[in-house]
Formats: structure tokens, C-alpha cells, sequence
């Protein structure tokens, strides 16, 4: 008791020495108490929940590190998943990639889209009256193509023919053949830009050798539309479907481009001298050309074709149009195709008309009995063929060495083998006929023969 005493006495001298003077009574002492006490428990609770606050933070910090982490090793395993299976390709036959010829289409892993990669190679043998017999590696095309978004892409060709300019002889030749840009608003309206084939014409777009059925191009398709006929300039392109009561098979292509246009190198043999450079071009007009085509049925199509420029700097002009027909009936094909061109002269001596056509008849079959033999063994649906076509061309004289308008004219008798669609091998033999200056042949008759494969 004396203890509690002594304590008691303890604190009032503590208190008395640390309240003001006027805190004489116990009751004030009390209060005075309980008031630190109230502040203090005020602040213990404030602590506790900035603590609780912190833990929170702390929670929330270290999930969004797991999430993270969880992200990452998703990632990488997915990496090295793509590592193990490496790039995806896929052949899709060819023609048949998002864009382009190539029947090898590369998968992007990032997501860009993706590359199709392809081409043909051919191989000739000919002989012909009054030439020495050769073999003939004539081309070797590589196509490139890219689809990098839903409404962007890419197409080339690069051709090199006779084995490059390094060859022997110096007679072989490397060249882009078509390197373009598209952009893709809708079916009906489109833009494209670069190194364009030409669009005159049915030939000049379907040239690929493995596509033909024939070894040598028709010579209007050579010294009339001089195929390949490629140009640098920009323009549109699409097709519509438009409705005629209850028919609504009939189906519109066209394209229409300004390009730089033939020069005047051209002469009474041919227009293949009028290619322009992909780099310059020898006078301020650009030319138009473009291609107008009506399918009204499916693999019927009828096409016409205008081309209009200046050749040079003196405000020269030519100007040109052309039909072309493609038509099948069961297991018969038949292509027709014409072209004109006019040529506008002020002071220079030029031919003043080039035109020329053919018609081709292609039978294809398939005896049942061959199903087993080396020839179908394996092959899905392997094909023969047999082929005529006649075809001329008609240059006016330019008055060079000769004189009188220059005339050639061919028909060509020819068979051929597909184990599938893009593999050919052809047989033909060709008759020939010269009016004045040749043309190609010239009056000399021979055999072709060759072999193509598109891939």
C-alpha cells in the first residue's frame, strides 16, 4: 500500500511539474489524460491503415510482376515452338499464292504477311532450212510476289534469257519483266504502279511459256505487240458484275494505265524496237493504253485493246486497237486475237501501219488405255493436245533497203504432252511464208521442239 502510495505521488509531482499551473485539480488531470489517449488511438488506427494501404500496393505490385513473367515465358515459348518447326511453306500450285505465280508460298512468323515464290524454265530444240540446228536455253523466270496486308501487294518477274548477259556470246539478257504495287479499295476500282505489262492484248498478259502450246510465239504477238511489252507508269484496275434482269453471269475486267509509251526505234520489221527504257522517256506525252474484257460465261471472254502516244519529240503519234477472243467447248479451245496500229508521220520517214492476227485450234484428250502406262502412271490428270494455228503479219515499207510492204505468214502443225497442268513438253512444225524483208522465219520450214515447267 505504501508502494501504490509512493507511485500515485509519483505522478501527480510528474503531472504537476508538466501541465500548466492551471491544471490544480484532479479531474482536469483526467481529462487532460484522456484526451492523449483519444489522439493517440487516433493515430495508432491512421498507421495501421496506411500499413494495410502498403500491403495492398505491395499485393497488386508483385501480381502484375507474376503477369508479366507469365507473359514472357509464354512468349519465349512460343519463339522457341516456331524455332523447333521453323518457317512455314506451303505449295499451293501454281498460281494459285495470294499474289503472283509462284505456287510456293512462305508463311511470315512476325505477322507481316506472306512472300509467294515461283517461275518457269523452258528448254528449245530447233531446226529450220537454211540455219544450223540449236538447243536453245531460252528462258528462266522468277517470280516474286507479296501480300504484307489484307489491301497491299506486290508482283515481279525477272526473266533471264540464254544464260544472262555473262553467257557465251554475249547474247543472253537479264530484265524485269513486271515489278508492281498495288493498293486495293474494292472489287471495281484499284491502283497499281511500276513496271507493268502491258495490257494490249490477250497474249502479252498470258506469255509464260508453260501457259502456251505452242514453242514459238505468234509473230504478230512478236513484231506487231512486242511481247513482252513492259512499261513504267501508274493507273486503275478492278472488275464488276453487273445484273441484266435474270442473267448475272456476265463478268467485266479491265485496266487502264498512263505509261511512257513506245519510242521511235521501231522499223518496217517490227514494233520490238519501240520499247521504251523504264527510265526515261524520250519526250514529255505519256501514252495511254488499256484493256476492256467481258466474260459472259465461264472460260468464254471477249477483250479489246487501245493504246494511244507519242513516239517522239516532234508530236509524232501512234495509236493502235486489238480484239482478242478465248473460247472453250468441252475438250476444243479456240484463241483469236488482231491488233492494228497507226502511226502518225511529220518529217520522218517511218512504216506508217503494223498489224497482224492469228487463230489457234487446241483438242485436248486422254485415251483411257495410257492410264497405266509410263505416260499416266502417277499423274492425276495428264493431257495431250493437238494444235494448229495460222497467223500473219503485214509492216509497211519505211523505205529502207527494201521496197514494197513487208508480209509473213505461218501455219504450224503441233502435239504436246502435260503429265499435270504446268508441265508441257511440244512437238511442232512450222510452214513459212515471206513477202519482202522477214519478218521472223522468213521462207524457211522446220521442227520445233521443247519442253516448259512452271513451279
Amino acid at each position: 500500500m505504501k508502494m501504490v502510495n509512493v507511485f500515485w505521488g509519483s505522478c501527480f509531482l510528474v503531472l504537476s511539474l508538466s501541465f500548466p499551473v492551471a491544471a490544480q485539480t484532479i479531474d482536469e488531470v483526467k481529462e487532460m489524460m484522456r484526451q492523449m489517449k483519444s489522439t493517440y488511438d487516433a493515430s495508432i488506427k491512421e498507421l495501421e491503415l496506411k500499413i494495410e494501404d502498403l500491403s495492398n500496393q505491395q499485393k497488386e505490385e508483385s501480381a502484375k510482376v507474376q503477369a508479366i513473367s507469365v507473359s514472357q515465358e509464354r512468349q519465349v515459348a512460343q519463339l522457341e515452338q516456331q524455332s523447333q518447326q521453323g518457317v512455314g511453306v506451303d505449295y499451293v500450285g501454281r498460281g494459285n499464292a495470294p499474289v503472283g505465280k509462284g505456287g510456293v508460298v512462305v508463311e511470315n512468323p512476325f505477322g507481316f504477311g506472306n512472300v509467294s515464290v515461283g517461275g518457269y524454265v523452258d528448254v528449245e530444240y530447233s531446226d529450220f532450212e537454211n540455219t544450223t540446228s540449236s538447243v536453245l536455253q531460252h528462258r528462266w523466270i522468277i517470280n516474286i510476289g507479296a501480300f504484307p496486308h489484307e489491301r497491299l501487294r506486290f508482283n515481279s518477274e525477272l526473266e533471264i534469257e540464254y544464260g544472262g548477259p555473262d553467257a557465251g556470246n554475249d547474247d543472253g539478257e537479264l530484265k524485269v519483266e513486271q515489278a508492281y504495287m498495288d493498293y486495293l479499295i474494292n472489287d471495281a476500282i484499284n491502283i497499281r504502279a511500276g513496271a507493268l505489262l502491258v495490257p494490249f492484248g490477250r497474249y502479252n498478259l498470258y506469255h509464260d511459256s508453260d501457259l502456251q502450246t505452242l514453242t514459238d510465239r505468234p509473230i504478230m504477238a512478236k513484231d506487231i505487240v512486242p511481247t513482252t511489252w513492259t512499261e513504267a507508269g501508274a493507273g486503275i484496275f478492278g472488275k464488276f458484275n453487273p445484273s441484266l434482269g435474270n442473267y448475272e453471269d456476265l463478268n467485266w475486267d479491265y485496266e487502264l494505265y498512263v505509261v511512257n509509251g513506245l519510242d521511235s526505234g521501231f522499223s518496217d520489221t517490227g514494233l520490238g524496237g519501240g520499247r521504251s527504257s523504264l527510265k526515261v522517256d524520250n519526250n514529255d506525252n505519256k501514252a495511254i493504253v488499256g484493256r476492256l474484257a467481258a466474260s459472259p460465261w465461264l472460260n468464254q471472254e471477249i477483250g479489246v485493246s487501245g493504246y494511244t502516244g507519242r513516239y517522239d519529240g516532234m508530236r509524232n503519234r501512234i495509236s493502235g486497237v486489238g480484239v482478242d477472243i478465248f473460247m472453250t467447248l468441252g475438250p476444243v479451245e479456240w484463241i483469236n486475237e488482231y491488233a492494228y496500229f497507226d502511226v502518225n508521220q511529220k518529217n520522218v520517214d517511218v512504216a506508217n501501219f503494223f498489224q497482224g492476227a492469228y487463230t489457234q485450234l487446241v483438242y485436248k484428250f486422254w485415251p483411257k488405255f495410257l492410264d497405266y502406262s509410263f505416260l499416266g502412271r502417277g499423274f492425276k490428270d495428264p493431257k495431250l493436245a493437238l494444235v494448229g494455228r495460222y497467223d500473219w503479219a503485214l509492216i509497211s515499207d519505211d523505205s529502207d533497203a527494201g521496197t514494197g510492204n513487208n508480209k509473213e505468214k505461218r501455219y504450224t502443225l503441233g502435239f504436246n504432252y502435260r503429265p499435270i497442268d504446268n508441265f508441257v513438253f511440244k512437238l511442232e512444225y512450222q510452214w513459212n511464208q515471206t513477202d519482202n524483208e522477214a519478218l521472223e522465219r522468213g521462207n524457211n520450214n522446220g521442227f520445233l521442239s521443247s519442253a516448259a515447267i512452271g513451279f
